[in-house]
């Protein structure tokens, strides 16, 4: 009898606790964290958010609306201005081509095709309000019957396909690296995101387990079976704020960005 009274106050108490918690939080205490958010449940609640200046994720978070706050997209740490496309319920709230100096910049260098098409974090939605999750190309297809509601932009895409060259990430000169965006090849803390079945996955690579896109990539599709994954800022970007826990580049410190995903209350 107290066998059964204990189960019954799991299934009655217990366990409708558990399901009101939107995001599965693991430590797994090598220096990663990871995040899990049920997207069928709570994909309403899954959304970029980009600032008028620039702030850190802990900050955004103090406003008291979000479960979750991650540093997103680039920035151009001269101006402030995001590097990266942002949309927000059907309206871009950000074009890299209104940064007219990195634009030209790009320009000279050959890279700006590749990178106004970097890797995208897609929210579909259809007629009917169904939404779906992807990571994509920001020039890729979007599928039919389909509409963008929210997207976005970073990179390197590190699942299924990886080419840090066709993004701009790598340039290279007779198979020589000549130089490099964002210490993509060095060991560095990295924000990565990723999708498999109805959950989403947020990572973060600390101090203590840093990683570049190729140690990024082996741990994102051998550890975690992510079916599809990219990269977000990293470095001194890496932030993330969730409950109790505020993790940045340097420990708990965090840098101040431009652009965010963020799970809602």
């Amino acid at each position: 009898m107290k066998k059964f009274l204990t189960i019954l106050y799991i299934l009655i108490f217990a366990l409708p606790l558990y399901a009101a918690d939107k995001i599965k939080y693991t430590d797994n205490k090598d220096g990663v964290y990871v995040f899990e958010i049920n997207t069928k449940k709570y994909g309403d609640k899954i959304k970029p958010v980009m600032t008028k200046r620039v702030v850190t994720p802990k900050k955004l978070y103090e406003d008291d609306c979000y479960d979750l706050v991650v540093n997103g997209g680039f920035f151009d740490v001269k101006n402030g201005k995001s590097v990266s496309y942002v949309v927000v319920d059907g309206e871009t709230i950000s074009d890299v081509n209104d940064n007219v100096q990195l634009v030209n910049s790009l320009k000279k260098e050959g890279r700006l095709e590749k990178v106004l098409s970097r890797s995208e974090f897609r929210v579909l939605e259809n007629k009917r309000g169904k939404l779906k999750f992807d990571i994509a190309y920001h020039n890729a297809p979007i599928q039919k019957g389909y509409k963008i509601k929210h997207s976005l932009q970073a990179g390197p895409m590190i699942n299924p396909t990886m080419d840090l060259v066709n993004e701009g990430f790598v340039v290279k000169e007779n198979d020589v690296v000549k130089s490099q965006s964002v210490d993509i090849l060095k060991r560095r803390e990295r924000t990565a995101i990723g999708l498999k079945g109805k959950k989403l996955y947020i990572v973060i690579f600390t101090k203590d387990h840093k990683a570049d896109a190729y140690e990024m990539k082996e741990y994102l599709t051998k550890n975690l079976k992510l079916k599809k994954a990219m990269a977000f800022d990293g470095g001194l970007s890496t932030a993330i704020s969730y409950k109790n826990l505020q993790i940045g580049s340097m420990g708990k410190h965090q840098r101040c960005v431009k652009s965010f995903l963020v799970v809602e209350r």
